[in-house]
């Protein structure tokens, strides 16, 4: 019984490639246990510089919202006209619902008492009068408030 070239090659190749990957694996396995350690190193210390940048926008965010709010109680501008400087700040800050977002509100509520707005009055304003007896105009009673 003759075995060809190919065959010979192919089981070397084979016995070599068996050999060299329990070798492989037992390496990589250290080698993957200490990357997998220092990876959830730098999870942990990226995780909290998330957690500060995350923060750090959301307050730029509620401090644009605060202003705009206090620049259109002040001035009583259009209803219209506040929702689109909403809209826009939303934007700026790559936010892309900010009528879903609590923050908004409560930022609100805060621009209100910024600009000394009583809070009987808050009723009274264009937008707010849409949201009376909603959860929305309770964040915006919160955080006028809070302030």
């Amino acid at each position: 019984m003759r075995i060809s070239l190919i065959t010979a090659m192919f089981l070397l190749f084979s016995v070599f490639s068996l050999l060299s990957g329990c070798s492989i694996s037992y390496s990589g396995g250290k080698s993957s246990d200490s990357i997998s350690a220092s990876s959830d190193s730098i999870s942990d210390s990226s995780s909290s510089d998330d957690d500060e940048e995350a923060e750090s926008t959301a307050n730029a965010y509620g401090e644009d919202i605060a202003a705009a709010t206090k620049r259109y109680a002040l001035y009583q501008a259009e209803r219209e006209q506040f929702m689109q400087a909403i809209s826009n700040i939303a934007r700026n800050h790559g936010i892309a619902d900010w009528e879903q977002k609590k923050l908004t509100y409560t930022a609100m509520g805060r621009g209100l008492k910024q600009a000394g707005i009583n809070e009987q009055v808050i009723g009274e304003l264009a937008y707010f009068s849409s949201l009376a007896g909603s959860d929305d105009y309770s964040l915006v009673l919160a955080g006028y408030h809070q302030s």
